[in-house]
């Protein structure tokens, strides 16, 4: 009798219903739950400035990957395979907010009808906040709106982007072999993901694209003797114009120093160089 009490218990606290999660807005939302893997989730790793380290690559491209067929237990940080960078571009097909507060969006291929779509996360914390206005400024969401499972939300936007951040295989979403790269709930959905995103340019056409003219040239700038590496710290987010796009360097970003004229100095960032005011950094 005493088994089944004690089954009938657990069973009952199973059935229990998920809080009500509350998005109060873009950045901030009440009662938001999660623990599978949090800190790998929320990692704060700024990307590479060298061009070199970040590989481009399309949601079709990642979802032909294989999973990486080791065990990941949902307390684990990023294994190897986890710390690679990458930049995806994709069409974006969907947006979700998620009861962890995590706002999740859908890429698949920009251009063709290739099969495969790549999840990409952005999570509740200030770093992400202004990627996070700018995908549910292409939505319906209205605020404050609540949710157990999670909301979708109509695109009223279609936009093409690259996010750039780290792979990261999903294990809460995949069956029991890691080798697969199929979600349990969707098998046109990559468990491999870009999670968190930690650059996000707007309307970025994929290389093979015609794109349009850049809303400012790249300074020219003279070459860094390169025996003396120098590296600034951004104090002051700075929005800079790249090739298809605008984005923010953001504080607490480390780029490397080209060179310094007067009141701005010459950053390199992915490969580029950019001019940008000494006052928004720490150089003095």
């Amino acid at each position: 009798m005493c088994c089944l009490l004690a089954s009938s218990f657990y069973c009952a606290l199973a059935r229990e219903p998920k809080p009500i999660v509350v998005y109060t807005s873009e950045c901030s939302c009440e009662e938001d739950h999660a623990e599978s893997r949090w800190a790998a989730k929320t990692d704060l790793s700024e990307p590479p400035t060298i061009a070199s380290q970040i590989q481009p690559i399309t949601p079709s491209e990642m979802y032909g990957w294989a999973g990486p067929g080791v065990h990941i237990t949902r307390k684990q940080d990023r294994i190897p395979a986890e710390q690679r960078w990458y930049a995806l571009t994709g069409r974006v097909v969907e947006v979700r907010a998620e009861e962890d507060g995590d706002i999740h969006f859908v890429l698949a291929d920009a251009t063709g009808n290739q099969t495969g779509k790549v999840v990409v996360e952005l999570p509740l914390e200030s770093r992400w906040c202004s990627m996070r206005t700018t995908i549910f400024s292409w939505t319906d969401a209205s605020f404050p709106f609540e949710t157990r499972r999670g909301n979708n939300f109509s695109l009223i936007q279609p936009h093409v982007v690259t996010v750039v951040g780290k792979a990261f295989f999903d294990v809460d979403h995949a069956g029991k072999d890691t080798k697969d790269n199929r979600r349990n709930y969707d098998p046109t959905l990559a468990v491999w993901e870009i999670h968190p995103a930690m650059n996000l340019l707007v309307d970025h056409a994929p290389p093979a694209v015609a794109a349009p003219a850049l809303a400012s040239t790249p300074a020219p700038v003279a070459a860094a003797a390169p025996s003396v590496p120098k590296v600034v710290t951004i104090l002051t987010p700075t929005r800079i114009a790249v090739p298809y796009g605008e984005i923010t360097l953001t504080r607490g970003m480390r780029l490397e120093v080209v060179s310094r004229s007067g009141q701005s100095v010459v950053v390199r960032y992915m490969g580029e160089s950019y001019r940008i005011p000494v006052s928004a950094t720490d150089l003095r």
